[in-house]
């Protein structure tokens, strides 16, 4: 089975000789998790379209416009792509590229306001969006561009390369599961985070499996800087889960069981406006009970 570096050079390869051969579609969605990986195989694309000197930043190319999430905001925005369908009303002697950023965050309003774009562009002009989420894509716009999937790395790929840069072998697994590419996965590690992650949920479950009642203590003092916002929420969640299910794997008992199921019951209450540290004191709570056989599992 090819890898995500293998796939990735296939892609590289294919695009580059339908661009020799003239045959180069005006619109595609790359969709995938590993957006960093879409994004460098947009830039080798645009700068053989443009003949870019490699050395350089294609994204830097007059030529070249790049629509990408505001600061401090969730959505593109219909002024955003507005701007950007105004920018390639006219026709130009040199090719033109549009590259949308976060196109599955675009409001409804914003991506009907393109579709004309998309669908009748001139000859020599480029549209690539970029996107993780398919189901957030509207039918109008992928009935209108060729979709591209991104190869995603692995759990193996992920950790044997985290393995071979020097991380140890249990880390390396554990940020692995939590990660849906390697350069997340080195994001992860940058100032410890992944790792002291790692360290304060074995803590906290070995007094939960312990039937230690200071594990409730250890929510509020130690596990609440590791979801103090929503990705960080999101990777706690990963993170937890693969804990248990490593744990469950290495001793599978029916206590150890009830408690996994336990977090996956609870863990549903963050898709709504719920605090996480109720979320967490809950889970702690039932799992404790769970322990010392107060309680069978919980329903809700």
């Amino acid at each position: 089975m090819l890898d995500q570096v293998s796939k990735m050079n296939q892609l590289q390869a294919l695009f580059l000789h339908s661009i020799e051969l003239g045959k180069l579609s005006h619109a595609y969605l790359f969709l995938g998790s590993d957006q960093r990986a879409a994004q460098t195989l947009v830039a080798l694309i645009a700068g053989k379209i443009l003949h870019e000197d490699p050395q350089n930043d294609v994204f830097q190319n007059g030529n070249l416009v790049k629509i990408d999430l505001l600061p401090e905001k969730k959505t593109l925005s219909v002024e955003q792509m507005r701007s950007l369908r105004d920018i390639f009303a006219e026709r130009s002697d040199d090719p033109q590229i549009a590259v949308i950023m976060h196109a599955d965050q675009m409001t409804d309003s914003a991506a009907n306001s393109i579709l004309k774009f998309i669908e009748e562009p001139y000859d020599n002009q480029f549209i690539f969006l970029l996107g993780t989420h398919f189901s957030q894509i509207l039918p109008t716009i992928l009935s209108r561009v060729q979709l591209i999937k991104i190869p995603q790395a692995s759990d193996h790929e992920i950790s044997q390369q985290l393995i071979n840069q020097g991380i140890q072998a249990d880390e390396a697994i554990f940020v692995s599961k939590i990660s849906r590419s390697i350069k997340q996965a080195k994001d992860l590690l940058t100032d410890g985070f992944a790792i002291n992650l790692k360290r304060a949920i074995d803590q906290w479950l070995d007094a939960i499996l312990l039937n230690d009642e200071k594990a409730f203590a250890f929510v509020q003092t130690d596990l609440l800087p590791f979801v103090d916002n929503a990705d960080h929420q999101a990777i706690f969640a990963l993170a937890l889960s693969a804990e248990l299910e490593m744990r469950l794997e290495m001793s599978c008992d029916l206590t150890r069981a009830m408690v996994f199921d336990t977090w996956l019951a609870i863990a549903q209450r963050s898709k709504f406006n719920v605090s996480w540290q109720l979320i967490l004191e809950s889970f702690t709570l039932e799992a404790l009970r769970i322990m010392d056989g107060t309680k069978e599992l919980s329903n809700k």
